[in-house]
């Protein structure tokens, strides 16, 4: 027993570096296989003038199947290059640009080759007029207060209006804000919070990004 116990616990710390070492080792001679794997690299639109903005739906991603060393693409993969795709020079309405393997934006020498280009493939986007507007926001509450205890229906908000900015056709179908709930559950004095709008159109983004909300409650 004592001579097990030697052999597992004598120069420990040597052993477990030896160890390290060794796994440190097959690692990189295991990543220096050739390889397939699945990346996708983040779509990034770029040269927008500020008087234009995207409008509804955009792709977020492209993926593509690649062949190179097993470490070249985990690289590639945990460090998710952007694919940039420039707009300059684009005016309002629909953009459409066909995408192809050299558009990807993998390392020179061509040591990693694209096997697969899965997609989207046709990058398609809407483009719209840039525009400005001041919103009024209402406010709401959610849950029931103490027992003995209500809301009356009233909110103070501070500021009382946020400038929204976001692409024409989003602002026009919009009057009001709706902020983010205000919990009143279990309470018996007036609550405050901080809160954001509940739901922004795609595109659009309001200043300041938040409100403050205070919502008394009064005894029934």
């Amino acid at each position: 027993m004592n001579l097990l116990r030697g052999w597992l616990f004598d120069n420990l710390g040597l052993k477990l570096t030896a160890l390290l070492l060794a796994i440190a080792v097959y690692i990189n001679v295991y990543t220096d296989r050739p390889a397939t794997m699945l990346v996708s690299f983040p779509l990034e639109f770029t040269g927008l003038p500020d008087s234009l903005t995207l409008a509804g739906p955009a792709p977020a991603v492209v993926q593509a199947e690649l062949r190179g060393t097993g470490k070249q693409l985990i690289y590639l993969r945990v460090n998710e290059p952007r694919l940039k795709i420039s707009l300059a020079g684009v005016g309002e309405g629909h953009f459409s640009r066909a995408l192809v393997p050299s558009d990807l934006p993998l390392p020179a020498g061509g040591s990693i080759t694209v096997d697969n280009l899965i997609g989207p493939r046709m990058i398609e986007v809407d483009l719209d007029a840039r525009l400005t507007r001041r919103l009024p926001v209402s406010a709401g509450v959610t849950g029931v207060p103490a027992p003995g205890f209500a809301w009356a229906g009233g909110a103070v908000v501070d500021p009382p209006s946020v400038s929204v900015t976001g692409p024409r056709s989003a602002l026009a179908m919009i009057d009001t804000l709706r902020l983010t709930p205000v919990r009143i559950t279990g309470r018996r004095d007036s609550v405050t919070a901080v809160v954001g709008v509940d739901s922004l159109p795609v595109w659009c983004s309001t200043e300041p990004q938040q409100v403050r909300v205070r919502i008394a409650l009064v005894r029934r």
